[in-house]
């Protein structure tokens, strides 16, 4: 628990921003303002994102303590089975890119509870999942989607970036127990240019700006002490040297796919293809009895004898996860193959010989918090219990797809193109920062676990059945 109560938590989500940017930029005093306000009387985590590692979902876990497949939301874009095959539902796909993001908040299970709905008074900003925040208290409810055009077709996201600072340090003014703000630059100039552009660069050292303001703020009003303050982020990237189409490759098998944009082209489609942040993508396969069922490994090699190692053999394919007749997953890589099964808390990992992420031995029963310090340092940070949290979602894919580094798997309709990607289970993606004011023990977290930590340092009795775990106060 932590050491002492707060009376406000502000929540300054820089959405695409990297971990290794973040320490690099520390350790050059490039971010005067998170070294000398949060980093050295707080604490700085070694932390991953949930999988898909992609804007959208993988704010789940800091406005839910859940991972997407809990929530069923597993993707920018998903595919419904089950909707689909009964007819028409406006619930059969989704991409939340553009206005059905509006729909993402309603989408997720009805049972899960936002942090909006729990912390009366909370506030959100530039957060398309805002569920519970009624009225005013969704800031930007509607202007966020003329934000997102105007910025998306002329380029100009530092301007989107200064207005979500100018509404929350107005909001902070009224002293509200909760703020989530979104602050979408660094990700944005990361797919244009580089992840390591200049101009991307100049989004962190802004940021850097932007703590100082809000520190000052609160400070002016007398409430830094009794504030948490949290700079975190939902994936990382890594620079897209090649786009990878899985659509050309269904279709050169024999299976055409129904996907975005092209949703109203549906006769003979015997697939569906979901792509995330371009480096993950969901894909979904028609039985011989309809699209109901999910299709397991034993059936979709019926139905596609060889795919699954097609599959393996495109450079931009790094890792190969599909559903299994045990109600789990088989991994493959070229690296080796493993089997996962979620059993409430635990997970079942077992290799065939070689493991597929390239870890060393693995007990074959892991807990939460073993998968993640095992694997924290390694490329695939959290990846068997991320996969497997996913695939508890009804609406993840018969097959996910995690690219290789460089590669994406979006070749056609994406303008402008993506010079970086994320969305994938590398750890380039995984990885992100997580720091705070508050002094808590060292050690590898989620970003699930920012919601319980929030809420107890407020006071705030935690829902039931969440994924994150409250991070614990420093004894120093």
């Amino acid at each position: 628990m932590p050491s002492e109560r707060k009376s406000i938590a502000i929540v300054m989500l820089a959405d695409g921003a990297r971990s290794d940017v973040i320490s690099e930029e520390l350790a050059a005093g490039r971010l005067p303002n998170i070294a000398r306000h949060l980093v050295e009387p707080g604490t700085s985590l070694p932390a991953v994102t949930s999988f898909p590692s992609t804007t959208g979902p993988a704010y789940l876990p800091f406005l839910t303590g859940c991972f997407p497949g809990t929530c069923n939301v597993p993707g920018i874009r998903w595919f419904d089975k089950a909707s689909y095959d009964s007819g028409y539902s406006f619930d059969r796909y989704r991409s939340y890119v553009g206005l059905e993001s509006f729909c993402m908040a309603s989408d997720m299970w009805p049972h899960i509870k936002t942090v909006f709905e729990l912390v009366r008074g909370s506030k959100s900003i530039f957060n398309p999942i805002a569920r519970g925040a009624t009225g005013f208290r969704n800031v930007t409810r509607i202007s966020r989607i003329w934000y997102w055009y105007y910025s998306h077709l002329t380029d100009r996201w530092a301007f989107t970036d200064r207005a979500a600072l100018a509404k929350l340090r107005a909001q902070i003014s009224k002293r509200p127990p909760y703020v989530f703000c979104v602050f979408p630059g660094i990700d944005e100039y990361s797919h244009l240019a580089h992840p390591r552009h200049e101009r991307t660069l100049a989004r962190y050292r802004w940021l850097d700006g932007a703590v100082g303001e809000v520190v000052e703020d609160l400070k002016g009003m007398g409430a830094w002490d009794e504030a948490a303050l949290f700079v975190v982020s939902d994936h990382g990237l890594s620079a897209t040297h090649t786009h990878f189409c899985v659509n050309t490759f269904l279709e050169e098998r024999g299976l055409p796919a129904f996907f975005y944009p092209l949703i109203f082209q549906k006769r003979g489609k015997l697939a569906a293809n979901m792509v995330s942040g371009n480096g993950m993508t969901h894909v979904y396969f028609k039985n011989r009895d309809g699209w109901a069922r999910h299709t397991v490994r034993e059936e979709l090699d019926r139905i596609a004898p060889g795919l699954l190692d097609e599959l393996l053999e495109q450079e931009a394919v790094d890792i190969v996860a599909v559903r299994n007749a045990d109600g789990g997953a088989d991994i493959m890589s070229r690296r080796g193959s493993a089997r996962i099964r979620l059993d409430g808390a635990a997970l079942h990992y077992e290799t065939a010989g070689h493991d597929p992420f390239g870890y060393g031995p693995l007990p074959a029963d892991l807990d939460p918090a073993q998968c993640l310090a095992r694997t924290i340092d390694t490329d695939y940070p959290d990846a068997p219990f991320q996969i497997a949290h996913l695939m508890t979602s009804p609406r993840a894919g018969d097959v996910m797809i995690s690219a290789t580094p460089g590669f994406d798997l979006r070749l056609k309709y994406e303008h402008p193109e993506h010079r970086a990607s994320h969305g994938s289970l590398h750890a380039s993606h995984m990885r992100v920062p997580l720091i705070t004011n508050m002094r808590l023990e060292y050690g590898p977290a989620r970003t699930a676990d920012v919601f319980p930590t929030a809420l107890e340092a407020l006071d705030v009795s935690l829902p039931g059945h969440i994924d994150g775990v409250p991070l614990k106060a420093s004894p120093g």
